[in-house]
């Protein structure tokens, strides 16, 4: 089926969507794949979903629904991020807008994305409150480390508080990992050290989050260590969940011992709103492993909404493995909008392999948002894999 006509029917899909959120997020999904077989007709599609934003009327709600669209235009026109960026009420929402589309102009046009981070930098820079200070040039300094890692660490350097430090340290050193490894450790050790020193529970939980994601790439041992200095129980299972999904593929056995581990620590967790999250954690890991295993943990989730969470995860990860198992467990959430999600990741991953069988299952998905972007996701792969 060619791209255009898989992308109409994903526009005639939009109509069944209610809410003026999900219409424009639908809008941005198809117009950043029509971008790049129609560029015009694109830019119609987000002004259609700049339309939709103004009618949302939760607030933070909707500033996450723009940034999102105007990171659509940055594959679309370039020029018209600007100004939708001088549009916004504060500078830290302006400078988060334009950090935001570099991520996406950084390999497509460095110059572009450069004069971005340029305006960015002066915004964040004027900011006279210390705390959305630190937030914008955290956003900065992420940012130029996709294009002058040098210039991102002299930022990072200057952001005011400590937590903000940390984390843009830590979003560094994720990128250096792939061309200069010990420059990452040596960063990775920096924020270690900073990380000690954050009073704020949740601050440092945060912090440690991404942290011990970007260690466990090059040092397992050391994240596991790493995550021993979680403040909160659930937050330290998650993060051994973490590690054992990247150890599951290297050593599958140290990966399942890890897992069984932190099933004992999961269950000791009082809260069960926390020990959920925790188990969806090490259920997703366990599945890349032990399916068996890691469906029989999902018992121990008492709550319907957790359950359905964590089952659409596994679908997702069991899909690279097996699309009929990942159906199997699809089929188990009750919950509409959850087993959509599941449907759609399985249609993407089958795409590459059985595209008419992933556009038969796009095509069932019963909520028409993930349906919108299953949809766009085929005609994405029709595009770069015929």
């Amino acid at each position: 089926m060619a791209v255009k006509e898989l992308l109409d029917e994903a526009l005639k899909a939009i109509q069944d969507i209610i809410e003026p959120e999900w219409k424009a997020l639908a809008l941005s999904k198809i117009a950043q794949v029509l971008a790049e077989v129609d560029r015009k007709e694109a830019a119609s599609l987000l002004d259609d979903a700049l339309r939709f934003v103004r009618q949302i009327k939760d607030q933070s709600w909707q500033f996450s629904v723009l940034l999102t669209v105007i990171g659509s235009f940055a594959d679309v026109d370039a020029e018209q991020v600007l100004q939708l960026v001088r549009d916004l009420p504060s500078e830290t929402m302006q400078v988060l807008a334009l950090s935001d589309a570099v991520e996406k102009l950084a390999q497509k046009d460095k110059q572009k994305a450069l004069k971005f981070l340029s305006e960015a930098e002066r915004i964040a820079e004027a900011i006279e409150d210390e705390e959305s200070k630190s937030e914008a040039m955290g956003a900065v300094a992420e940012a130029y480390a996709l294009l002058e890692p040098e210039r991102a660490l002299k930022i990072a350097q200057r952001i005011p508080q400590l937590s903000d430090k940390a984390a843009a340290l830590t979003g560094i050193a994720s990128v250096l990992c792939d061309f200069d490894e010990q420059r990452a450790k040596g960063l990775c050790d920096e924020v270690t050290k900073l990380a000690r020193q954050i009073g704020d529970k949740e601050k440092k939980a945060m912090v440690l989050d991404e942290l011990v994601e970007v260690v466990s790439k090059f040092d397992t041992r050391q994240a596991m260590a790493l995550a021993e200095m979680f403040p909160f129980p659930e937050r330290r299972v998650a993060a051994l969940g973490a590690i054992a999904q990247l150890m599951a593929q290297s050593d599958p056995n140290e990966a399942k011992e890890l897992l069984n581990f932190a099933a004992e620590l999961a269950r000791k967790i009082s809260d069960p709103d926390k020990q959920a999250s925790a188990w969806r954690s090490l259920c997703v890991a366990m599945a890349l492993i032990d399916l068996e295993q890691a469906l029989k943990w999902t018992r121990q989730i008492r709550d319907r909404d957790w359950l359905n969470w964590t089952l659409g995860d596994i679908a997702s990860v069991v899909a690279n493995h097996s699309v009929e198992e990942a159906l199997k467990i699809a089929q188990q959430i009750d919950d509409f909008e959850e087993r959509s999600s599941a449907l759609a990741d399985i249609a993407i991953v089958l795409s590459r392999s059985e595209f008419e069988r992933a556009l038969a299952i796009a095509r069932k998905i019963p909520d028409a948002f993930y349906r919108v972007q299953a949809l766009a996701e085929l005609a994405h792969e029709g595009i770069f894999f015929g």
